[in-house]
């Protein structure tokens, strides 16, 4: 297929043989088509962004209903105001700014570099908003208050640093998957093991992204040489 025509063996046994390990688990844990389904597609999305294949943002819409429904039936609302309220509009956003930023060198998005007051600007808002953030969500009752609107707020910034078209995006991922391992492994202790994709999910992401920093510091280098 022209989409892998330029994926490594390495690229893609990682991601392939990790969609295989959600699909597993899944059976393992007898988790529902839901959730097993939203845990692939978001591996399949962050490897996507991996590479910088503007497909990943396509597939960003499909991840955002997906998981929207799974954290609202677990309380998690944060999770989903988030990805209705911003993350939907971003991914579309995303799909308009990679579209027109591609590089023909690399078969990907052309790697951008933010300027160091725009990122001081974008953070001192976040560190604003996580107050009107918190309060909201305390208002509905969200659970796990404190993880969920950290959450939000550093899946905000990595989603804007994706759409700018940013590597500093996998710095907010990375320190997302963090806090996404952590919000979906509360349920999973106390015992809820059909939410374990879930819970997996992150962990494969935190290594895809550590992967996206290597990769798209080699697609800067490459797209930098004429």
């Amino acid at each position: 297929m022209k989409l892998f025509k330029d994926w490594t063996k390495f690229e893609l046994s990682l991601s392939l043989g990790s969609i295989l390990i959600i699909i597993i688990v899944g059976i393992i844990f007898k988790s529902d088509i839901l959730t097993t389904t939203c845990s692939v597609v978001g591996v399949i999305t962050a490897f996507l962004h991996a590479k910088g294949k503007n497909l990943g943002q396509v597939f960003g819409l499909l991840i955002t209903a997906l998981y929207s429904i799974v954290s609202f039936k677990n309380r998690y609302f944060g999770e989903v105001l988030i990805y209705l309220t911003i993350m939907l509009p971003m991914y579309i956003l995303g799909i308009i700014s990679w579209a027109k930023h591609k590089n023909i060198k690399t078969n990907s998005v052309e790697v951008n570099k933010v300027k160091r007051k725009e990122k001081i600007i974008v953070i001192t808002l976040s560190s604003i908003i996580y107050i009107g953030i918190y309060h909201l969500l305390k208002f509905f009752n969200t659970s796990e208050l404190i993880i969920s609107t950290t959450s939000v707020i550093i899946s905000m910034l990595a989603m804007y640093f994706q759409v700018r078209r940013s590597k500093h995006s996998f710095n907010f991922y990375l320190i997302n998957d963090i806090i996404l391992i952590m919000l979906w492994g509360i349920p999973v202790i106390k015992g809820n093991l059909l939410l374990f994709p879930m819970f997996i999910n992150p962990i494969i992401n935190f290594i895809s992204d550590i992967y996206g920093i290597h990769n798209w510091q080699k697609l800067e280098k490459i797209q930098k040489t004429r």
